[in-house]
């Protein structure tokens, strides 16, 4: 059977996420294309993420993405997957990013212009961010809310998987018909080689004595990472307490710390790794930590880094806003704080570290990191194309309400 992957993007959690689907297609000896964009295989993506496994599948790199606005971006995404259906004819599709596409296809639908996918094709997509089932943070967002709870339902994937249970629920409740055809996908997080602090302090290069709260990814305003900055100086901490922000920042965040934070920086208590990272590279930064801080003050859909935190036990203290501050609170994985309000963030952010030496894991939290498995993962989006195939279900499989059902104190 020949399967097409549409990634058109490999930057972020697309590289890791494809890698994933990679090999998840090799263990079961399928034919294999992945479109995406020009230059794909020579990017430092490709290299961090790919390179091992690419020698598994085809790359076709002529998926040419418009970013002059949304909906150019959505319209030459269903344009670069139109076309990568018709030139490859394939038996199946993965769609590992669908959002505006989802959007998109509903909009046409409810226009009655419904695309029609070739005979005996059968079609999966992954919707990571269920804007619509959250409070809006402004008022002028509440139209794009309702419009996209209304088309969502209209597109015409035989799957859509969803990253984040609570649009899920929202959903299976709204449109009972489509609950089949709705499923709950994991976040993956690799496993963890467990090596001490200080080994990993070491490792990245920064020192190895104080207490550490860690912050790892893209960094900008939106990850709350201005808010985290004027938390920590405010807050009642240690002189050797330190605050850790790895990844690469955008140009905005980088003229603040270095106009507003240079004391701090030059005090040793605020370390910037201003760069892309590898995955070992992320886990070391989570594992150096002391409390992992996830600061986004409207996080919609899973947070990554939450789930690493619970992977390698290390306590989060995060946004007490939409998935975020749910599974932070129901899998028991530390704290929560309106990252908005300065004042009761720094509060929270000194006894966080306070309390870290003190966090253990639960049996939730352990759940929970299973399910958020690689290998759950792959066992998710191959299951339809083992039906397919006659194959049994991988006996990697873990169900969601296995996680939920887990009782308190056990």
């Amino acid at each position: 059977m020949r399967v097409l992957i549409f990634e058109p993007n490999l930057t972020g959690h697309h590289g890791p996420y494809l890698r994933h689907l990679i090999c998840g297609l090799a263990a079961l000896e399928q034919e294999t294309v992945v479109a995406t964009c020009p230059q794909a295989t020579n990017s430092p993506y490709f290299e961090l993420h790919l390179a091992d496994v690419a020698g598994n599948v085809d790359f076709d790199e002529s998926v040419l993405v418009g970013r002059k606005s949304t909906y150019r971006y959505a319209a030459s995404m269903l344009r670069g997957l139109q076309r990568a259906v018709q030139v490859h004819r394939p038996d199946h599709v993965w769609v590992p990013y669908a959002d505006l596409l989802t959007e998109l296809l509903g909009a046409r639908a409810r226009c009655g212009l419904k695309v029609a996918w070739p005979e005996g094709v059968e079609t999966e997509a992954l919707f990571f961010r269920g804007r619509f089932a959250y409070p809006a943070e402004r008022w002028s967002k509440l139209p794009t809310r309702w419009l996209s709870r209304r088309l969502i339902p209209r597109a015409n994937w035989h799957l859509l998987h969803l990253l984040d249970p609570i649009p899920l629920q929202v959903l299976r409740r709204e449109c009972p018909s489509l609950a089949g055809s709705l499923r709950l996908m994991p976040d993956p997080v690799e496993p963890v080689t467990a090596i001490q602090r200080g080994e990993a302090r070491r490792r990245l290069g920064i020192p190895a004595d104080g207490r550490w709260i860690g912050c790892t990814g893209v960094l900008d305003r939106r990850k709350g990472i201005d808010l985290l900055l004027a938390a920590f100086r405010k807050a009642e901490l240690r002189d050797d307490d330190r605050l850790l922000l790895a990844g690469p920042m955008n140009e905005v965040l980088r003229t603040l710390v270095e106009r507003d934070y240079q004391d701090l920086i030059q005090q040793g208590r605020v370390v910037t790794l201003d760069r892309h990272l590898s995955v070992e590279e992320v886990m070391q930064c989570v594992m150096a930590s002391d409390v992992v801080c996830v600061a986004s003050p409207f996080q919609m859909g899973s947070s990554s880094f939450v789930i690493r935190a619970a992977a390698a036990n290390r306590p989060v203290l995060a946004s007490n806003f939409g998935w975020t501050g749910w599974a932070v609170r129901q899998f028991e994985l530390g704290w929560t704080t309106d990252v908005r309000n300065i004042e009761e963030f720094s509060t929270r952010l000194s006894e966080a570290v306070d309390a870290a030496g003190h966090h253990t894991p639960s049996a939730k939290a352990e759940r929970f990191v299973r399910y958020h498995s690689p290998e759950n993962f792959k066992a998710h989006w191959t299951s339809r194309l083992r039906e397919r195939l006659g194959l049994p279900a991988d006996e990697h499989e873990i169900a969601w309400d296995w996680v939920l059902s887990c009782p308190n104190g056990s």
